[in-house]
């Protein structure tokens, strides 16, 4: 494309900041007003025309104008209104969908269930290290390592009776630590 000399489509293509300047002055609040009308919010509608405008420094160069500048950025806002509206209406689907189905319930339990249990296993940790240092290692020998308490005496060297002895202990102080909580 050929343009007249010192038209703001030229020297806007040249990366003219004055001109950008010009035709932001000129043409925000029109534009912000005309997005408001398909959007009916100010603050989706000015998001819209400084993502406009941003695009129009950032690839003036590239565009190629086949009327005025005006209209093509009327034409750019009312894309990404209805754009904009288009990706409203499939949130809005989506949250009716997991309503309908009673999933909205499902995903907010799934979510306070995982923060319940690792606060769930951030209490057991710490009432774990409350034990005395014997009755815990039995203790985890046995929950964790899954061994019996044959061989958890074996490995310790201590009678099958001490690691019954010791893991009773730590039941009963952890159901105390934890009653509570």
């Amino acid at each position: 494309m050929i343009f007249e000399k010192n038209t703001p489509v030229t020297k806007l293509v040249y990366g003219d900041s004055k001109t950008f300047e010009f035709l932001f002055k000129t043409y925000y609040k029109k534009l912000v007003l005309f997005a408001n009308h398909l959007t009916n919010d100010v603050h989706v509608s000015e998001e819209i025309v400084e993502d406009v405008f941003t695009v129009l420094w950032e690839k003036g160069h590239e565009i190629e104008f086949s009327s005025s500048v005006a209209t093509y950025l009327f034409k750019m806002v009312r894309n990404r209104c209805l754009n904009h509206i288009k990706h409203e209406k499939i949130k809005n689907y989506y949250v009716n969908y997991l309503t309908r189905n009673s999933l909205c319930d499902e995903t907010l339990r799934a979510v306070n269930n995982d923060y319940d249990e690792k606060e769930l296993i951030q209490q057991i940790k710490n009432a774990l290290d409350t034990l005395p240092d014997r009755c815990k290692e039995v203790f985890l020998m046995s929950r964790f390592d899954e061994l019996k308490y044959r061989e958890i005496a074996a490995q310790l060297d201590i009678s099958p009776k001490t690691v019954e002895r010791h893991i009773g202990l730590a039941l009963e102080k952890l159901r105390k630590l934890l009653k509570h909580k």
